[in-house]
């Protein structure tokens, strides 16, 4: 599979020189985080909630509670943001508006699906996100 190219809602506006969209990077950024942030609109408004997560070949397995309002959402098909960042190094200044951040991160845009249980068990909802 070829190398994800930038689409409008991914295209680098400030310094695109910086990013990076080959499938490597994407995957070893991906690989090396623990926590992801979700998004979704949920009521007309935006809800973003940390979840745990595992990179399965080109999909993202999300971890989620099966009694939370984001994991009900996510079984709907709400269309949904997942991010994952790492942060490589803080750079302070004399400034707080000169403070910066040295970080890689991997945003992905879909719909989840979720993937049910061959038996139904009490354990938390498994969805996955195909980037």
């Amino acid at each position: 599979m070829s190398d994800p190219r930038p689409s409008y809602r991914t295209r680098l506006r400030r310094h695109p020189e910086r990013g990076h969209f080959e499938r490597e990077t994407i995957h070893a950024i991906l690989d090396e985080g623990l926590v992801c942030h979700v998004a979704a609109i949920l009521d007309g408004q935006p809800v973003v909630v940390p979840m745990t997560y595992a990179r399965h070949g080109e999909h993202l397995l999300l971890h989620a509670a099966s009694s939370s309002r984001i994991a009900r959402l996510l079984a709907g098909g709400t269309e949904c943001c997942v991010a994952v960042t790492l942060l490589d190094g803080l750079v302070l200044a004399r400034s707080a508006f000169d403070h910066s951040m040295n970080y890689r991160s991997v945003v992905v845009y879909g719909r989840a699906e979720e993937i049910r249980e061959p038996e139904p068990s009490c354990s938390p909802r498994r969805f996955c996100a195909s980037p």
